[in-house]
């Protein structure tokens, strides 16, 4: 394996090792530092670590290269957001919850004051002249001189409440609560006052029941603030981010990566709101402001944050597709379900999640996609990548060929093919040559479990010289990407080739938005209708679920040990070989 930046080997193992960049290396962490950029941060000297490593579980070469991806483009975004944090220092302000909170706790404190030091006591003796605490409770002498005490402070704050003018005890400890908690509050910020107003309000309250108290009633110390009502949206993202624990199902990279951008763009509109704050009112704000940014932004534009791009110059830019913010949406109504299953919201009966505010897409729109004419695939496979041999940089090399020729002769998806390694096309024992659609590696997915499918290798991908460039690649690692340009991640990579690929469909065969890659997939299902195939066998070639449970019964487990669909490898070897567009396409 050529030599790697970030995986070293140590022991027999692999492990991914990020220097962090000398700006930030060693450097003091600053008080108000976001939750999200804990990794690079050392929790007991609290500076910025010099280096993240961490094991890649692999003695594999080529594995650890793959697994060391995901780790380097999230360390390049975690010193990229520390910059940024670092540049524009510390949000300012308080929310409403937090005041609610701190005014709460400071009551609190007050009684449990009061509580401990009744129950203790000083031990006080006037007649002796001493101090003999036996933390047994107060002395006749304690609870006079308790009394006079409280009794002169109670009128104090009684006439502090009644001119509206917290002392400077009240101040200081206004000033003490958000220090500790780590809340940047301007001297001249309204929410200031409204703590120390709050604070002076829950002192007169305290100093109520503890006179009652003084006075041989029983008074409980309230609960403490349940912290769950702090958790703020971008610290919900995070564990939704992680998943759990082992084997626990967790979101695709891309996901995380669009999931994590969505939050960003939430919190320039809002800030950043504890999710119990988060109302249907904040996230129709968000959805309606989120439709009117364009798809397709110029980078100068990107780098505005959400409120000043609602006041730019977008004219003439494509409007975002309304099932694209749907998906925005999705991806944060999921983080907020991941925190209700984690019981952040288990002492409100009535929530609900506030991001299920979805347009409604229209029957005809939803399913927008038609399969290419007869004639469209003519065109298509006459062009200059098919024809002429050119590979234009978009098209990713050899996969500007490959993928469409796949995806029409298989019907797969765009990623399942994309995703693809040398070993993923390989022979039977009885000499069937077919794609393994199971993606067996951490970094391949499939879209559903019915999706997971071996699907026969069509006999003209085979003249077409499929087996002669799998053996090339094969050369270099069975586990190499099939495409030399697809190594994981592929996600991100797969959507910008589908992007290019709608670019030369316009330019070479037609600009129907309903003819995309994906119109490939449709054109093989039609074919094998056409060809007289079952539907249960075209289902199994192509990874569509059965409604009948009976037509989900006799899988059976491959030598491999994972299950096929429940339709042997020949007969969908022999099915498969029916489909017929009339069409004839250059070999490579």
């Amino acid at each position: 394996m050529g030599r790697m930046t970030h995986v070293q080997r140590r022991a027999n193992r692999y492990e991914f090792r990020f220097r962090i960049p000398e700006d930030l290396a060693g450097q003091p962490a600053p008080d108000h530092a976001p939750s999200s950029l804990a990794p690079l941060l050392n929790k007991a000297t609290k500076r910025f670590k010099r280096e993240i490593v961490r094991s890649l579980k692999t003695s594999d070469p080529q594995t650890a290269k793959r697994r060391a991806l995901s780790d380097i483009a999230e360390a390049h975004r975690l010193v990229d957001e520390a910059r940024r944090f670092l540049r524009a220092g510390p949000e300012t302000g308080i929310r409403p919850d937090q005041v609610k909170a701190l005014i709460s706790a400071h009551e609190t404190r007050l009684l449990s004051g009061d509580e401990k030091l009744r129950r203790a006591g000083l031990g006080l003796d006037l007649n002796r002249g001493s101090f003999e605490s036996h933390s047994e409770g107060m002395t006749n002498d304690d609870l006079s001189l308790y009394q006079f005490t409280v009794s002169f402070l109670d009128d104090e704050l009684r006439q502090s409440a009644a001119r509206m003018r917290p002392s400077e005890l009240i101040k200081a400890a206004v000033e003490r609560a958000i220090t500790e908690r780590r809340i940047v509050l301007p001297e001249d910020d309204p929410a200031r006052r409204e703590l120390e107003l709050g604070f002076l309000a829950a002192q007169r309250k305290a100093f109520d029941a503890v006179r009652g108290r003084l006075k041989g009633e029983i008074i409980e110390t309230p609960a403490a603030p349940c912290p769950s009502d702090t958790i703020t949206i971008t610290e919900a993202l995070e564990p939704w981010a992680a998943g759990g624990g082992r084997k626990a199902k967790r979101p695709r990279e891309f996901s995380i990566l669009e999931a994590r951008r969505a939050v960003e763009r939430f919190v320039q509109l809002h800030g950043n709101l504890p999710i119990s704050g988060i109302t249907k009112a904040h996230a129709r704000e968000f959805r309606d402001a989120w439709a009117k940014v364009p798809k397709a932004l110029p980078a100068k534009l990107q780098r505005l944050r959400l409120p000043e791009l609602l006041k730019a110059d977008v004219g003439g830019l494509p409007q975002r597709n309304a099932q694209t913010v749907n998906k925005i949406l999705n991806l944060l109504s999921a983080i907020c379900s991941r925190a209700a299953k984690d019981g952040y919201f288990d002492e409100n009966g009535t929530w609900s999640n506030p991001f299920r505010v979805t347009f409604e897409i229209s029957p005809t729109d939803r399913e927008p996609y038609e399969p290419f004419t007869a004639e469209e695939l003519r065109k298509l496979f006459a062009s200059p990548v098919f024809a002429s041999g050119e590979r234009p940089l978009g098209g990713r090399g050899e996969a500007a060929y490959w993928l469409p020729v796949i995806a029409l002769y298989s019907g797969a998806r765009r990623t399942e093919i994309a995703q693809l390694r040398a070993r993923d096309i390989r022979q039977s024992a009885d000499g069937i040559w077919f794609f393994d659609f199971t993606a067996p590696d951490p970094d391949q997915h499939v879209k559903t479990m019915s999706s997971a499918r071996v699907t026969p290798v069509h006999p003209e991908l085979i003249r077409l010289g499929l087996l002669n460039y799998v053996q090339r690649r094969g050369d270099v690692s069975a586990t190499a990407a099939l495409w030399a340009e697809f190594e994981p991640p592929v996600a991100p990579k797969a959507k910008a080739w589908t992007k290019w690929f709608a670019r030369y469909l316009g330019a070479h065969v037609t600009d129907d938005p309903r003819k995309t890659f994906h119109s490939l997939r449709h054109g093989f299902k039609r074919a094998c209708r056409d060809a007289g195939i079952p539907e249960e066998i075209h289902a199994a070639l192509t990874g569509h679920a059965m409604m009948s449970v009976g037509q989900r019964y006799g899988r059976e487990r491959r030598d491999d040990g994972t299950l096929d669909r429940g339709v042997p490898l020949g007969r969908l070897a022999l099915e498969i070989a029916k489909v017929d567009y009339a069409l004839r396409i250059d070999a490579l």
